[in-house]
């Protein structure tokens, strides 16, 4: 740092911790460029701009222009806030530069860029992502939604580096950590029952150990603004826990509100006060110090004006969202909540009296919770079902009876996972209902909660709700009953008033439902549709004389499915009799159809006239050409028209079991699997061998039947040769044995040539005689050329036997001339 800037570091920043260690401002580590100063004053850089602090605040400021607070402090200004910030610094622009340009990092970099940023910022390069965030006016970073060591020290440096640049800023920077109030958690609280802790009270700061990182990450932020004679505001803002929009710590409360919950649990007691700030409260809070940098005030608190007890927020959650009903739990069972972090867990558990008087005194804030969260759980209902896409699908299916109006509305509350009622289901269902609300015992508190809820300011509504809850289940129920005992049957208004009231409850409003064959006649649903009743007229007459209809029950959808008598009564043929309900059978169900004729020839008195009459949209489907299994294809119409669920999807646990039936299904299949494997390979090898034996065996015939074949065609030449040759031969052999020639070769040709049997004509037998000698001459010439070209002395001795037999045949050919003479 430059040794001429003014100090204004705090003592406490000069002073030993509890652990006795001193706490020094991290050195700059990021090398002074004095280059001149690039800064964009309208550039905002939110860092994980896609988490729900980051999401809310990034689309809360995209719609507010620079500065917009001009009229900061009132006349004569506020000794708390920077005189620069009235004269607008950074934050102030131009006629045509109005509003923030927001950038923003993405925690999650796979999704795609959000459409509220300006750009986005890559933060694989550190280096480079410094480069680009020193071109910000403002950065904001949130540690509520990471607060690991990483996260630190990232901030660590990101603050080293803002330092280091502060003697070559032309233009003041500003720096915003929204934090929590973890580092408040041990805090010794005085014994003042209206005890509040505020900024002053900032000194005296004690948290877990757990959370002294963090402790000492916002003093580390507090102290990098100061010695930089105003070029560099760094600020701390210590949230509560944050809710709205999709919600973030309560959320776990919510979802399990909007899955009906028997019971939303309360940890421990549930007396602790937890703070809580609304997001749009926060941005705003946020967008104040932007505009304002006030001076002196570098740590500021952001909570709602009315705290409550965290028994009182499950008890409104509960109300508007869930069954009405809470159960207290063990305190640590909270930690057993896989959705809920250990840090998250801990906001649930602060019990912190506190208070935001800065903000509340200094501050342009339109407070949506002025009374506390309680006072605002409809409208954060709401605004949950709305950001989380929760909104109910309500559905009319109605047609004559045997259609399969029962069998697609099945199908379709599985798909949809809303609520499927009929005339039957509904007054069994919502007759259980109200004997559980009108049997509610009440629960008058001690003398000791009474001083609490006196002391605390709590209101006797939530009784007086149960009592006026009690008490219209128990007309209702008288109704109900009164019916039974005299026509045996329910009329079909007070059906209408169950119907209503069934459609009116969390449960139904959550998910929606469908209501299958329901209503019957147009006064059934000017009773169900209408507002009259709700307010106390016998009629709500609105513009064009229609019904001023009740939005929390009019239906998305009306359908209407229609087919020819025959085909009804072809289809119920085709069911089995056992599956038949008993207003079906042959004997009762054309009585039913007829009726529903009958019904339906007064068409002013029709659903379908009222439907005209308030101009409700509705959609005919014909069912006589679906002949698909279960009316599939007319499920599938009405799917389309409906659009995708609506929901959660399914919940951890259903998640968890299909994930245990996947497994077990893929287990079994791969031992299906194994099993088939080694049966098929078994039965290869058996094959294999089987085939091995048949070739040999085959081989072995095909060599028997060659040899046989080979042995019957050398008969003949056997013959002929044992009649011609072989005893002319034999003699030969016995002869040459006998006598032993010198050259017994010869000696046998010349034996065959004179016994020759067939030999009979000499003249025959004389050319014969002289054709061989020729032929043999010659071959013995052509023989003798080759050896003579053969120099090689073992050639000698073929050499002499050649001239040898040479000899001797030309004597043969001598005594054959002269014989032939």
């Amino acid at each position: 740092m430059d040794p001429g800037l003014d100090s204004e570091v705090e003592d406490e920043f000069n002073e030993e911790d509890e652990g006795g260690e001193i706490f020094a401002i991290g050195t700059v580590v990021f090398p002074v460029d004095r280059e001149k100063d690039n800064v964009d004053p309208r550039a905002v850089l939110i860092n994980h701009s896609d988490t729900f602090v980051g999401r809310n605040l990034a689309v809360y400021l995209a719609s507010k222009k620079i500065g917009g607070n001009e009229e900061w402090g009132g006349e004569g200004g506020n000794d708390e806030v920077d005189g620069e910030g009235g004269e607008g610094g950074p934050m102030k622009g131009n006629d045509d530069d109005k509003y923030w340009k927001l950038l923003g990092t993405l925690k999650n970099p796979n999704q795609p860029d959000p459409q509220y940023l300006w750009a986005t910022v890559v933060t694989d390069d550190f280096d480079a992502y410094i480069n680009e965030l020193l071109k910000c006016s403002v950065i904001i970073y949130d540690i509520t939604d990471d607060s690991s060591q990483e996260r630190i020290d990232e901030i660590r440096k990101v603050c080293d580096a803002l330092r280091a640049k502060v003697p070559v800023y032309g233009q003041k920077r500003v720096f915003i950590l929204i934090s929590s109030l973890h580092s408040w958690s041990h805090t010794t609280r005085p014994k003042e029952a209206d005890f509040r802790f505020t900024e002053a009270n900032y000194r005296r700061r004690r948290t877990k150990p757990m959370y002294r990182e963090l402790q000492l990450l916002e003093r580390y932020v507090v102290a990098s603004g100061k010695m930089t004679r105003g070029m560099l505001k760094s600020y701390v803002i210590g949230a509560g826990a944050i809710y709205g929009d999709a919600e973030d710590a309560l959320h776990t409360w919510f979802k399990s509100g909007w899955h009906n919950a028997k019971n939303l649990p309360i940890y421990g007691d549930g007396k602790n006060l937890m703070p809580t700030i609304y997001i749009q409260n926060l941005a705003r809070i946020v967008q104040q110090v932007m505009d304002k940098t006030p001076k002196n005030q570098r740590y500021i608190i952001a909570v709602d004006p009315v705290l409550c007890t965290q028994e009182q927020i499950v008890k409104a959650i509960s109300k508007a969202l869930g069954t009405g009903q809470v159960k207290n739990v063990p305190e640590k069972d909270i930690y057993l909540n896989r959705e809920l972090t250990t840090f998250q867990a801990d906001q649930v558990l602060l019990d912190l009296p506190i208070e935001s008087t800065f903000c509340q005194d200094n501050f342009d804030v339109d407070w949506t919770a002025e009374n506390g969260i309680k006072s605002i759980m409809q409208l954060v209902v709401e605004e949950y079902r709305r950001a989380r896409g929760l909104i109910p699908i309500k559905l009319i299916l109605v047609g004559p009876p045997g259609i399969g109006k029962s069998t697609v509305a099945r199908q379709i509350a599985d798909i949809y996972h809303f609520h499927h009622f009929d005339d039957e289901t509904m007054v069994e269902t919502t007759v259980e209902l109200l004997k559980e609300i009108a049997a509610t015992p009440e629960v008058k508190p001690n003398e000791e909660e009474e001083e609490q809820q006196e002391l605390r300011g709590e209101m006797d509504e939530e009784d007086d709700d149960k009592e006026r809850q009690a008490a219209a289940a128990k007309r209702l129920l008288n109704e109900v009953d009164e019916c039974l005992r005299l026509n045996q049957k329910i009329s079909e208004e007070v059906l209408a008033k169950l119907y209503r009231y069934r459609l009116k409850t969390n449960p139904v409003k959550n998910q929606g439902y469908v209501l299958d064959g329901y209503p019957h006649t147009a006064d059934d649903a000017k009773t169900l549709l209408s507002l009259g009743e709700t307010r106390g007229e016998d009629e709500a007459i609105g513009e064009d004389d229609r019904d001023i209809l009740d939005p929390q029950i009019l239906p998305d959808h009306v359908v209407f499915l229609e087919a020819p008598d025959e085909f009804i009564l072809d289809r119920l043929a085709k069911v089995p009799i056992e599956q038949l309900l008993e207003r079906h059978h042959e004997d009762v169900f054309p009585k039913l159809l007829s009726a529903f004729h009958h019904q339906e020839e007064d068409y002013d008195k029709t659903f379908v006239a009222y439907l005209n009459e308030q101009e409700i949209l509705y959609d005919p489907i014909d069912v006589s050409k679906d002949l698909s299994e279960m009316m599939q294809k007319t499920t599938a119409k009405i799917s389309y028209l409906l659009g995708k669920p609506r929901n959660y999807g399914l919940s951890a646990e259903e998640e968890a079991a299909i994930r245990n039936a996947q497994r077990c299904e893929r287990a079994e299949m791969d031992k299906r699997l194994r099993e088939d494997m080694d049966l098929i390979k078994t039965r290869l090898l058996e094959a294999r061998r089987k085939n091995m034996e048949q070739w040999m065996e085959q081989l072995e015939k095909a060599k028997r039947d060659e040899f046989e074949r080979e042995e019957a065609a050398m008969i003949p030449l056997r013959h002929y040769l044992m009649a011609h040759v072989v005893p002319t031969l034999t003699k030969g052999l016995i002869d040459i044995t006998r006598l032993r020639p010198e050259d017994p070769i010869d000696y046998l040709a010349e034996f065959l040539f004179q016994n020759n049997p067939g030999g009979v004509n000499p003249c025959a037998r004389e050319t014969r005689s002289r054709k061989k000698p020729c032929r043999l001459v010659q071959s013995l010439n052509q023989r003798w050329t080759e050896l003579e070209l053969m120099s090689h002395p073992r050639h000698l001795q073929h050499r002499t036997k050649l001239n040898r037999f040479q000899h001797k045949a030309f004597g043969f050919l001598k005594d054959s001339s002269t014989v032939a003479v």
